[in-house]
């Protein structure tokens, strides 16, 4: 036994044999689980108010009114943008024949795949084909710029949950690098074209005004986003789930200690009635019990 009480601190003697002290009436050997029990039955009360917490959140983020499934639906139009014929360009030589169109189709299929990204070094060499190269670098280079924005756009719209303000930013500000990209697209593109016709016969080299559709594709997103921040979802959280998180948040900082949190933390006059309604149940259960032995 104890030489003092692990509640109360009062002084035990010796020859004691009650499992009770004599103070404050605590089962000393039950002590412990006493405390246990009352640090386990708050954090599960805030854990749960947590748990149910987020989930209005991350609900509210992608369906919590009609801009937020319109930022999530228009997340995914910039990758259009990426299929759009932004340029072309082909070679015509007695011995070699090439054609590239600047599109994710061509950069993935013929660029990566074909191993063309590969032999521009070689082309940049010569003395005809060199400009065209390097112009054709920087087209790509503009291209390359536009997919990172319509990747980035995709992720930012399947990310929601890192806050309606945040997320939305986020997607005008990718947005708008991906119309800069469809931008320096065409003006490299020019640069392309001009270095075709410097070449003569052996190169064909085009880039139209798809850029222009690329950037309405880009401007999905920023309307879904302002509508978004316009509109913020709402959220209905559980009765007092506000006050536990908040609870749960300081206690987690260090700056109130677990058992000075208030138990329970909330309970409305439903919580109320159930929890009277079960202890009710409970005892008359014992009593049938007891009667029945």
């Amino acid at each position: 036994m104890a030489s003092s009480c692990p509640k109360c601190g009062a002084a035990l003697k010796i020859y004691q044999m009650s499992p009770y002290c004599k103070k404050c009436g605590v089962h000393l050997m039950f002590a412990s689980f006493e405390g246990q029990f009352e640090k386990d039955r708050r954090i599960a009360e805030m854990s749960m108010a947590n748990f149910r917490y987020n989930l209005v959140k991350l609900k509210s983020a992608y369906v919590g009114g009609l801009a937020q499934k319109l930022r999530i639906a228009f997340a995914f139009i910039p990758l259009l943008a990426l299929l759009l014929p932004l340029g072309s360009v082909s070679v015509h030589t007695p011995v070699y024949e090439a054609g590239f169109t600047l599109n994710a189709i061509d950069v993935i299929m013929k660029g990566i795949m074909g191993g063309l990204f590969g032999t521009l070094g070689s082309f940049a060499q010569g003395p005809v084909f060199g400009p065209v190269a390097d112009a054709l670098k920087t087209c790509i280079l503009g291209y390359l710029v536009m997919t990172a924005a319509a990747v980035l756009v995709l992720l930012i719209g399947a990310l929601g949950f890192i806050g309606n303000k945040k997320a939305s930013v986020m997607m005008i500000v990718f947005s708008a690098i991906g119309m800069v990209g469809a931008v320096l697209t065409k003006v490299f593109g020019a640069s392309l074209v001009a270095a075709g016709e410097a070449a003569g016969a052996l190169v064909e080299a085009k880039c139209g005004m798809l850029f222009l559709v690329a950037m309405l594709l880009f401007a999905a997103p920023v309307v879904a986003a302002v509508l978004c921040l316009k509109n913020p979802p709402e959220r209905v959280f559980r009765e007092g789930d506000e006050l536990r998180v908040e609870y749960r948040r300081k206690w987690k900082k260090g700056e109130i200690d677990l058992l000075s949190i208030p138990a329970p933390i909330y309970e409305s006059e439903e919580d109320r009635a159930e929890r009277r309604r079960l202890v009710s149940e409970a005892y008359q259960t014992n009593e049938e019990v007891t009667d029945n032995g």
